[in-house]
């Protein structure tokens, strides 16, 4: 078995890879995420992808000034990190935080099409005995590092007045890509989604096995022993 890190303090994105037979370590990066966003000039769906590999590579860092003792005298290391935001009428619209943006929220998204963007990175950590010390990037560990981004368009329902403000009053919006969730309250207020659902969860399996696959590891040896 292969240990794997999840750069994220998500619930949903530690359940996705739990129902998939990985039982994660939790490191929070701790990324400043208004200061990538502040000076990122690319696309929304590109931001996502820049935000999980600064999370994955903080985390990196993390793990290579005080390792984790249930991470020592493993050969090889996973980290998977992600980032979601939803993108409406080419702006990005990430967690609300309070009742007042998550109405204005609403009122923009409600009834209209949005596009949901994860960046997924992961990244292959390799002990000191496994890596060639002759160049950089294998003496800090890092063996190889890839991104990808995923995207899943979806249509938001249109609630009533009284449905949003209890549904505001949940507080689950105020944390959410989007000010909404389809694994919880905000579900009955999606209409459809055209694409992975996971994606919307915050954490794309099929792009996630695709790139450790890329990097030459077997996807089920990330799997936990049952037992």
């Amino acid at each position: 078995m292969i240990p794997v890190v999840l750069a994220s303090q998500s619930p949903a994105r530690r359940q996705i890879l739990t129902a998939a037979g990985i039982d994660p370590q939790i490191i929070v990066s701790e990324v400043d995420e208004r200061a990538i966003e502040a000076g990122f000039t690319g696309s929304v769906g590109d931001l996502t992808t820049a935000l999980s590999e600064a999370k994955a590579r903080a985390v990196i860092d993390r793990i290579r000034r005080c390792p984790p003792p249930e991470l020592t005298g493993n050969g090889t290391v996973v980290v998977i990190a992600g980032d979601s935001l939803l993108e409406h009428a080419g702006q990005a619209i990430g967690k609300p935080g309070t009742a007042e943006r998550t109405r204005a929220v609403w009122s923009e998204i409600a009834g209209q099409w949005t596009q949901l963007h994860t960046g997924h990175t992961v990244a292959v950590l390799t002990d000191a005995d496994d890596r060639d010390a002759s160049t950089e990037t294998s003496a800090a560990g890092l063996s190889a590092i890839r991104s990808r981004r995923s995207t899943t368009s979806v249509l938001i329902g249109s609630p009533s007045p009284e449905e949003l403000e209890a549904y505001i009053a949940t507080e689950e919006p105020f944390q959410v890509a989007g000010a909404l969730t389809i694994d919880g309250y905000g579900g009955a207020f999606v209409d459809r989604l055209d694409g992975d659902h996971l994606t919307v969860l915050g954490l794309s399996l099929p792009v996630v096995r695709e790139l450790v696959t890329d990097m030459g590891l077997f996807w089920p040896d990330l799997w936990s022993p049952k037992g």
